[in-house]
């Protein structure tokens, strides 16, 4: 039998809540093995790189997933380095597993991003997309004219918490205790991640 992986890529730049809560919706709901953190490099759809550096947003990913023993981090894109392309992922991640089935997870405000994704012809025939809610999108009016795209909807809970928004927040001295797993908002404010001051 193979094994059922999601992966949830992103620059978890922090990582947050809503990404928590995310993946744990994602778990409960369908029939996985493990949930995948994949960091990226760079987002091919992001003109910035992430504004902290790699090793300390590993730092703050292993202590938000400490108490998930579900949860894996992956660095295959961080050690690649580069530019993140999910095609690339996936076809290094079955030639290295090749046991396993694997799933993307993508909020919904992504699909009709889908078309801009690198080789997503190729993409949808090698993975089904996990869309998970997102604030302010309509989970019903999906529509894409790629073929073979397969999309599994999730009911998750409706966290509107963003990394951008966080990173202004500390940046400005406000509160993000309430944004953020406490270890993770500890480590922050102990080693000034994102802080001007």
């Amino acid at each position: 039998m193979k094994k059922a992986i999601a992966i949830l890529g992103g620059a978890f730049d922090p990582v947050h809540l809503g990404h928590l809560a995310l993946a744990e919706d994602t778990f409960a709901e369908l029939d996985l093995d493990a949930i995948w953190f994949v960091p990226t490099a760079q987002s091919p759809l992001k003109d910035e790189p992430p504004g902290l550096h790699e090793a300390g947003r590993l730092d703050l990913l292993r202590l938000a997933l400490a108490d998930f023993p579900d949860f894996q981090i992956c660095r295959v894109e961080l050690r690649r380095g580069g530019t993140s392309y999910t095609i690339d992922t996936v076809r290094q991640l079955e030639v290295r597993y090749p046991n396993v089935t694997f799933s993307w997870i993508i909020g919904a405000d992504q699909v009709r991003l889908l078309d801009r994704w690198r080789d997503i012809g190729e993409l949808a025939r090698r993975v089904r997309f996990i869309v998970v809610a997102r604030p302010g999108v309509e989970m019903a009016l999906f529509q894409t004219d790629i073929p073979g795209l397969r999309l599994q909807r999730v009911a998750s809970r409706l966290l509107d918490i963003s990394s951008t928004d966080i990173r202004l927040r500390i940046a400005e001295g406000k509160a993000v205790n309430h944004l953020l797993p406490k270890p993770v908002g500890d480590l922050i404010m102990e080693r000034k991640f994102y802080s001007k001051f």
